[in-house]
């Protein structure tokens, strides 16, 4: 048993935890997709649910995933829309295997950076979308999928060559892009009296068959952090949480915060613990009461939770008394 200088540093830990500041550009990038999304929803008139986020589509052999910004399913077509909220020059380099951004930090110092065509990328990943819903024996042409790299940023200087480019939306063509989306209201009247292969449309069950296999795919876990910084990845776990994810959609941490509760109990004996209670996946919020659970677990405020973030090769240990939630993804 720890002595109480050592408990009471414990309580000193768990009730000044660590701040994490979201990274200024991860968080630019995310209101990016979140702006084109609204667009798509307010000025076009997609439903919220043939909109979807961070699709992961498995690779030809299956051994990996390729993400997608944001997969839109529209009466005719499906749309795959990277999102870059890049700023400075943008030109391309190499015949367009790679696009160059230049930018120009304080006291005009430049830095030049270098990405692969997205364009490119955004085409090889809308074919692989294609090959994932053949698998679930939906089949359909190659002409249906639509790839756009999306440019939010005002600020930015787009090469002429990307600015004319039939598969970019640059930002002074991103509303007139979701407009276009928009369907007349004569259509709601005559659409159901004519066969959708006359109309060169999806069919009601075709589009039901397109939904089930879009939601099957595997998105990001969003982890929370305290002080605001979001992680997207994989939650790989610890011994005490064990979870089924077609019945859990989120993990609550909940910790002793009040310094003065956590000394009183510091020195009646007690070390401090950190809750962690599983939410049931489509269950809805009611009011004071929350979400419907399906279970909690006490562990040490200090026990490392294993996340594989996005893009690095290695699963970070993070302790539990700096987690907010994890958004489990299906």
């Amino acid at each position: 048993m720890l002595n109480l200088s050592s408990r009471l540093v414990q309580a000193d830990i768990v009730t000044n935890p660590s701040k994490h500041f979201e990274d200024g550009a991860i968080a630019a990038g995310r209101q990016a997709e979140k702006k084109v999304e609204d667009l798509l929803i307010s000025l076009g008139g997609i439903p919220s649910y043939n909109v979807f986020h961070s699709l992961r589509i498995p690779n030809g052999m299956q051994t990996g995933r390729n993400e997608i910004d944001l997969v839109v399913l529209s009466d005719e077509n499906i749309y795959c829309l990277e999102v870059k909220n890049w700023s400075g020059e943008v030109t391309y380099t190499n015949n367009n295997i790679y696009w160059q951004q230049k930018v120009t930090s304080g006291k005009e110092k430049k830095k030049y950076i270098q990405h692969t065509c997205p364009i490119r990328g955004l085409k090889e990943k809308a074919m692989l979308l294609r090959a994932h819903l053949s698998r679930a024996g939906i089949f359909l042409p190659e002409s249906i999928f639509i790839s756009k790299v999306v440019l939010v940023n005002p600020n930015g200087k787009l090469d002429e060559r990307i600015n004319t480019s039939s598969s970019v939306i640059t930002p002074d063509c991103l509303s007139d892009f979701a407009i276009k989306f928009a369907k007349p209201l004569s259509s709601y009247f005559i659409d159901p009296l004519i066969p959708y292969f006359f109309r060169g449309q999806f069919s009601y069950n075709q589009m039901d068959q397109i939904r089930r296999v879009l939601n099957l795919v595997g998105t990001w876990d969003v982890l929370e952090l305290n002080g605001g910084r979001v992680l997207q990845g994989d939650f790989k776990g610890c011994s005490e949480i064990v979870i089924n994810r077609k019945e859990v959609d989120t993990i609550m941490f909940y910790h002793q915060r009040n310094k003065t509760t956590a000394t009183f109990w510091a020195v009646l004996g007690y070390s401090p613990n950190t809750t962690a209670t599983l939410l049931k996946r489509g269950s809805s919020w009611f009011g004071i009461f929350g979400k419907e659970t399906t279970g909690t677990v006490a562990l040490p405020f200090n026990r490392d939770i294993s996340f594989r973030i996005a893009g690095s090769s290695a699963d970070s240990k993070i302790p539990a008394n700096d987690i907010n939630k994890i958004i489990l993804s299906c």
